[in-house]
């Protein structure tokens, strides 16, 4: 099969995507076999940028949040998931000052926000919010029975804030996505059409930094917390360039690979780029997410990721998300990590021979 392009897109997470594409390893990798490596930003088409929720684009590899490509494959898109990564994240549901609102107990009888995409068949966000809702309730401090959930609806679709752009790396989020997710939540909390809102991650550093909101309700994400909520970035391949090209895409992970090691030789250098990916101001990150937030630049399928992304599997079938149930084990493919991590042993003995 001839390959000329590989296509990626990847959210405005902090992950070793962000490193590897920012720094152009990737283009460094396939230049010698000319084979070009193009964002999905670079197309001027917007089918190819709603290629990031639905996966339709060929030879394409996408690294970001779980909602999509469970929704993709539930509706039949051969794709695989080929990697996990997991960053401890803030998490919870946050209220405004002088609301009244300081604990979980002070949610009883209030009323949460959930999001509605008027015009979106893939609603990822809506889908975190039920979920986030889902593990506070778990926590057993608070009941699905003791709130109201309010549906915003927003008519806006996710791609109208893409950016699209043929710099190199160029990614389709940016700052102005960012922003904008939270947009129509924010206004209703301050009309009084909701009383509370869920938040994570960077959105959530964005919720506190300009509205004052305060974390109410804290739900547990580290990665070695054993009850704890966490959101996998999941790293998928268009399955037809598995079948045809499993060296290539082995070639791609092995780069992915390579950056949690540049990250922890390079912390200043790391931060700035993952500011950048997330739209953050860089001295906002720390809200957003944990101390170890350099260290986390990994990808793996170690057995406590692949239990998390079968329960979100789980929590997208049980809230009605999917088009249909699927094989979760015959979703993931290990061969790429596998034979990714092989290339590495075998460069990095070829360089200490030399």
């Amino acid at each position: 099969m001839d390959i000329d392009t590989l296509w990626y897109t990847r959210c405005p997470a902090p992950t070793a995507a962000t490193i590897a594409i920012r720094e152009g390893w990737l283009d460094q990798e396939f230049a010698p076999d000319g084979i070009a490596v193009r964002s999905l930003a670079s197309s001027p088409d917007k089918a190819v940028h709603l290629s990031h929720y639905r996966h339709t684009q060929p030879n394409s590899f996408r690294f970001g949040g779980y909602v999509p490509p469970l929704i993709s494959r539930s509706r039949g898109t051969d794709i695989k998931a080929i990697g996990i990564a997991w960053h401890d994240r803030l998490h919870g549901v946050f209220a405004l000052p002088g609301s009244g609102i300081e604990s979980v107990a002070d949610l009883r009888g209030k009323r949460l926000a959930v999001p509605v995409r008027l015009n979106d068949d893939v609603d990822w966000w809506r889908a975190s919010v039920l979920g986030g809702y889902k593990a506070l309730f778990g926590q057993g401090a608070l009941a699905p029975g003791d709130v109201e959930l309010v549906e915003i609806p927003i008519e806006r679709e996710y791609v109208a804030d893409a950016t699209a752009g043929a710099a190199s790396g160029q990614s389709l989020w940016g700052a102005v996505s960012q922003f904008a997710v939270q947009r129509q939540e924010i206004a209703a909390l301050y009309r009084g059409e909701v009383d509370a809102i869920y938040s994570d991650g960077a959105l959530s550093a964005i919720l506190t930094a300009t509205t004052g909101a305060r974390l109410v309700a804290p739900i547990a994400g580290n990665e070695d917390d054993s009850q704890g909520y966490g959101t996998p970035c999941v790293l998928t391949v268009s399955g037809a360039l598995l079948d045809r090209r499993p060296d290539l895409v082995a070639r791609w992970v092995a780069r992915l690979l390579d950056a949690r090691d540049w990250a922890l030789a390079n912390a200043d250098d790391t931060h700035r780029l993952f500011a950048r990916e997330t739209g953050l101001p860089e001295d906002l990150l720390h809200r957003a997410y944990s101390p170890r937030l350099v260290g986390q630049a990994d990808i793996s399928l170690s057995p406590g990721r692949l239990t998390l992304l079968e329960a979100k599997y789980r929590h997208l079938h049980d809230a009605g998300f999917l088009a249909a149930p699927f094989g979760f084990d015959g979703f993931v493919d290990a061969r790429p990590l596998r034979d990714a991590l092989a290339l590495r042993a075998a460069r990095a003995t070829a360089l200490a021979v030399w």
